[in-house]
């Protein structure tokens, strides 16, 4: 399969290339600087924005990983306006990285909408909302949106088990929400290979 990873040296892109990797597969690396690649794969070296219809049309998936900087959250937004008008032109799969916030809590309300997204983090949340529902209209090609639990650390230990909430928030028997992001990583490269699309799915283990 042709997949290519936009955001390959962040911490969730790092470990979808060792991943898949692993499987035989040879991701492409879609990066601002290659530099800081540690796993030798096929780059295009290009800031998400200057991504164009020809660079991403020969893959099977794409798969966004891009953070928005902490004070600029509308690049979340911006950056999943751009892919869409970009994928639109190609029959290339997406499979998004996106926030937590918009899983419900109940049957009416939004993660985002409560006390537990703290106050610094909600411009953050509102914004990867905004950016769901702007992908949610798309029917021009397929897309997966995959949200997370409420937390997620890069340190807590790899244990092989997640698990999918469709479009509610996941909450494991010991009343967490949580994730390693090994974990996660994992989820992904299963969403990869088993689309479900035009939908959410959440994450938690």
């Amino acid at each position: 399969m042709n997949i290519g990873i936009i955001g390959a040296t962040g911490k969730l892109g790092t470990l979808l290339v060792e991943k898949l990797t692993l499987k035989g597969e040879k991701p492409t690396a879609v990066v601002r600087n290659k530099a800081k690649l540690t796993t030798n794969v096929p780059v295009i070296e290009k800031d998400i924005f200057d991504l164009t219809s020809e660079d991403i049309k020969e893959f099977d998936v794409l798969v966004n990983t891009f953070n928005a900087p902490l004070d600029d959250p509308k690049q979340f937004i911006t950056s999943t306006e751009h892919l869409i008008s970009i994928l639109k032109e190609t029959k290339t799969r997406l499979v998004f990285a996106g926030g937590a916030g918009v899983l419900l809590v109940d049957e009416h309300t939004m993660l985002v909408d409560t006390p537990e997204v703290p106050a610094e983090f909600k411009p953050i949340a509102e914004a990867e909302v905004t950016a769901f529902k702007a992908l949610a209209e798309v029917k021009d090609f397929d897309w997966t949106y995959m949200a997370p639990p409420v937390v997620m650390e890069f340190d807590a230990p790899h244990t092989g088990n997640h698990s999918f909430s469709g479009n509610k928030l996941g909450v494991n028997a010991e009343g967490k929400s949580f994730i390693s992001y090994s974990d996660y990583a994992d989820a992904f490269v299963e969403k990869i290979f088993n689309p479900e699309n035009h939908t959410i799915v959440g994450v938690y283990s």
